[in-house]
């Protein structure tokens, strides 16, 4: 071989170091703007952000699977940590919200689907599919598994799972709240670097986790069940460095953001302002169901928006967290609907395909 022949897998290896250079400087300075600024989850926010406009730019970087999977893990041990007993009393006590509430979400999510298939020429099956809400990558997945056009299902998922987080970090940048604060190891209760041990080997089971394909989402309720049952039982209480908290907000805003690419808007920019205008309605319509919320439970506006939010579970957990929400009553109704959505929704799909209500 030449030294001609190696000119260019140099260049593209020394084009992908300096394109994630690039990626994560942006990160951090958006990261660091946002928090100057006092937005919850600055660091997921800005590193979302980032992701967008690399992969809109046409970088083509992908995060590496096992490093999401890791930063899954994390996220679940850091929810673990503001857990306590009460979500499963959550559960049992409002066992009717939860289901009334789950049921309403889903029929805003196929309203949505309709309204696109109906006025914004998006077919059929790609505006149910795109329309579930949670566990963006399975729904991708059982498109293209069934012939479905992956591509517009995953547009529409990514960009309401990015709608839904910058929605919910200005709600709670501007609804009045408790200050932020960090943990530091000093000031931990009960810190030692055993327990910091202790608490990431719980997130290091989250590759093993994953392989359960029957569970959803798997390597971040492993350990985040884990967790939660040895916070509840005294044991010892989990503690996570705050760098490790951060790249760990980090690693799942750079894998929603890098999602967008050049190639699926250029191929979809027709239905781009459509599915935007979907994600303002969902948004909206989800506010609304959270005032209704509201009427039945005694929390705080933040608290019902998270509860009824159509994002994934651990980004709306982590802003529930950072935003000093409810967590209980947050994950309680997130989980409901995600198990809801993975196990019955592609029945559900079925039948909703059935009424004649769609435009072909």
């Amino acid at each position: 071989m030449s030294i001609a022949d190696t000119d260019g897998p140099r260049r593209s290896h020394g084009a992908l170091i300096i394109n994630w250079a690039g990626l994560l400087l942006l990160a951090i300075v958006l990261a660091f703007v946002l928090t100057q600024v006092g937005f919850p989850a600055a660091v997921l926010l800005g590193s979302m952000v980032a992701g967008i406009a690399f992969g809109v730019g046409g970088a083509k970087l992908r995060m590496p699977r096992i490093i999401y999977i890791l930063a899954q893990g994390f996220a679940g041990v850091f929810i673990a940590r503001s857990l306590t007993p009460s979500i499963l009393l959550d559960v049992s006590a409002h066992w009717p919200l939860l289901i009334l509430f789950t049921a309403l979400t889903l029929a805003s999510a196929f309203f949505v689907g309709w309204s696109i298939n109906r006025w914004g020429s998006v077919a059929q099956m790609p505006a149910i599919l795109g329309s579930l809400p949670g566990m963006s990558g399975a729904m991708v997945i059982i498109a293209q598994e069934r012939g479905i056009d992956g591509r517009v299902v995953a547009l529409m998922q990514y960009t309401r799972l990015a709608s839904v987080i910058f929605a919910v970090s200005m709600i709670t940048h501007f609804l009045p709240n408790a200050p932020l604060t960090t943990i530091t190891p000093d000031a931990a209760e009960g810190f030692s670097w055993t327990t910091v041990g202790l608490s990431a080997a719980l997130a290091l089971i989250a590759p093993f986790a994953a392989r359960l394909r029957w569970i959803p989402a798997a390597a971040m309720l492993a350990p985040l069940v884990l967790g939660a049952c040895l916070e509840a039982s005294g044991a010892f209480h989990i503690v996570l460095l705050d760098p490790v908290v951060s790249l760990t907000f980090a690693v799942i805003g750079l894998e929603v953001g890098l999602k967008f690419t050049r190639d699926t808007l250029v191929n979809l920019i027709r239905i781009v302002p459509v599915v935007l205008a979907s994600c303002l309605l969902l948004i909206a319509l989800s506010g609304i169901l959270a005032l209704a919320l509201r009427l039945f439970l005694p929390i705080d506006l933040l608290t019902a928006f998270l509860a009824t939010a159509p994002g994934s579970i651990e980004t709306v957990a982590i802003v529930a967290i950072t935003g000093h929400a409810d967590v209980s009553v947050v994950l309680a109704f997130q989980t409901v609907r995600m198990l809801v959505v993975v196990l019955f929704g592609p029945f559900v799909m079925k039948q909703i395909a059935r009424i004649p209500i769609w435009k072909d």
